[in-house]
C-alpha cells in the first residue's frame, strides 16, 4: 500500500484544508501527519500548556477518523520556522516513510508558519534520498493563502458531512459551528471552479503516480 506524508502548521489545518480529500483516500494509501505545532496558541485566555493538551487531543481524535499515523514535530504557535534542524527532521521521516507525495501548505500565506511550513517542505524535499512530489494545498482563501490558483480539483461532495465532522473534531476552534460553515463556504467556491458542488484544490511541483481512486484521476 502506497503512503502520503501531510505536513501541517496547526492541528487543525488538515480537517480544514484538505479533509475531503484524505477521507477518499484513507482506505487506499498510508496516511502519515507531521503536525509542526501543538496550536498553543490557539485558544485566548489559556496557557500554553493547557491549550496544547486540549487541541493535541483533538487532533489525535480526528487522525483516528482517517487512520492517519500522527506525528508532532515540537515546534510552538507562531514561532515555526524553516530552520535546518526541523528541515532535516521532516527530510527523515520523508526517507523512512518514502511516500508517494508530501502535501504541504502554499507558501503565500499571511501566517507566517503556514508560510514557514511550506518552506519547511522545499527543503526537505531538497534534503531527502528520494524527494517525493511535493503537493500544495491551501489554507483560507483571501484571508490567508493568496495567489493560488490550483492545478487540479479533487470533487469531495461526496463525503463533505464527514468533512464536517472531521472538522468538528477541533472543537475549540468551532465556535456555533463556525468552522463548519466557513469550510462549507469555501469549498463550495473551488466546487464552483471544478463544476461540481463540493472540491478541493491543489498545486502541483511535478507530475505524481498515485493509484487510490478519489486522487488518481486527477493527479495521476
Amino acid at each position: 500500500m502506497e503512503s502520503i506524508v501531510c505536513l501541517a502548521a496547526h492541528p487543525d489545518d488538515l480537517a480544514f484544508c484538505m479533509g475531503g480529500t484524505l477521507l477518499l483516500l484513507k482506505d487506499h494509501c498510508r496516511i502519515h501527519v507531521l503536525c509542526a505545532t501543538k496550536g498553543e496558541r490557539g485558544l485566548d485566555g489559556q496557557g500554553l500548556d493547557e491549550t496544547a493538551a486540549i487541541r493535541e487531543k483533538e487532533e489525535q481524535a480526528a487522525c483516528d477518523i482517517l487512520g492517519a499515523e500522527l506525528t508532532f514535530l515540537g515546534r510552538i504557535d507562531r514561532e515555526v520556522f524553516a530552520d535546518e534542524p526541523t528541515c532535516r527532521l521532516v527530510a527523515k521521516a520523508v526517507d523512512r516513510i518514502a511516500p508517494s507525495a508530501l502535501f504541504a501548505l502554499w507558501s503565500i500565506d499571511s501566517h507566517p508558519d503556514h508560510a514557514a511550513v511550506s518552506e519547511i517542505a522545499r527543503k526537505a524535499v531538497f534534503l531527502a534520498r528520494t524527494p517525493p512530489p511535493l503537493v500544495y494545498y491551501e489554507a483560507a482563501i483571501g484571508t490567508q493563502t493568496t495567489q493560488f490558483r490550483p492545478d487540479v480539483y479533487v470533487d469531495i461532495t461526496a463525503v463533505m458531512d464527514r468533512k464536517n465532522e472531521l472538522i468538528r473534531c477541533h472543537a475549540c476552534q468551532n465556535p456555533d459551528d463556525a468552522l463548519v460553515q466557513w469550510n462549507l463556504a469555501q469549498f463550495r467556491h473551488r466546487g464552483a471552479e471544478a463544476g461540481c458542488e463540493y472540491a478541493e484544490g491543489f498545486k502541483l511541483t511535478r507530475p505524481i503516480k498515485m493509484t487510490p481512486d478519489a486522487l488518481l484521476a486527477h493527479l495521476a
